[in-house]
């Protein structure tokens, strides 16, 4: 039989190998991050951009031509220019409404000037398109009736003109959408 004096060295000599192999152990590594969360809530009788009108790349050409895009957000060119890739997108906004209400829709001019970043180029967008969802067009221009209280979405494409050997970059330009509820 063992005595105690023979045992308590031996438990004492076990722990200490545990705890060594516990301290070498390679450590668990905790890290923490954060992320973002964004809302917006939208009033009753607004409008809100969902998406920006976007040509895309475009390659000029010789003689210039017109990059279109649809409010489906599908892009046509014509003459010498050359679609290149690129985000190609109609513009989209969205408001809400309730039924029978009525919604008066402009866009200010009739053309805009899209400037080169850096300057010293320009080009012309012009023929704005609209495509609307749950909206009924009236028998004035622009006015619409809502059909339900929903969402009310607005597509918007356009023509681009764009020169002969038109100077390379990143041109920009914005364009207002109204809209007037009655």
């Amino acid at each position: 039989m063992k005595t105690r004096d023979q045992i308590l060295p031996r438990v004492i000599g076990g722990l200490l190998i545990v705890l060594v192999a516990l301290t070498s152990a390679p450590a668990v590594l905790a890290q923490t991050g954060a992320a973002e969360a964004d809302a917006v809530v939208v009033s009753p009788l607004s409008l809100v951009p969902v998406d920006d009108l976007n040509f895309g790349n475009l390659i000029p050409g010789l003689t210039g031509g017109t990059a279109v895009v649809s409010t489906t957000g599908v892009r046509t060119v014509t003459g010498s220019v050359v679609a290149a890739g690129g985000t190609v997108s109609n513009a989209e906004f969205q408001g809400y409404g309730s039924r029978n209400r009525f919604v008066y829709i402009t866009s200010g001019a009739g053309t805009y000037i899209l400037n080169r970043i850096g300057g010293g180029a320009a080009m012309t967008m012009r023929s704005l398109t609209l495509q609307t969802d749950n909206l009924t067009p009236t028998f004035f221009p622009g006015l619409f009736r809502i059909s339900s209280t929903d969402v009310i979405t607005l597509r918007i494409g356009a023509t681009l003109d764009v020169g002969p050997s038109q100077q390379s970059g990143v041109y920009e330009a914005t364009f207002p959408i109204t809209m007037n509820y009655y």
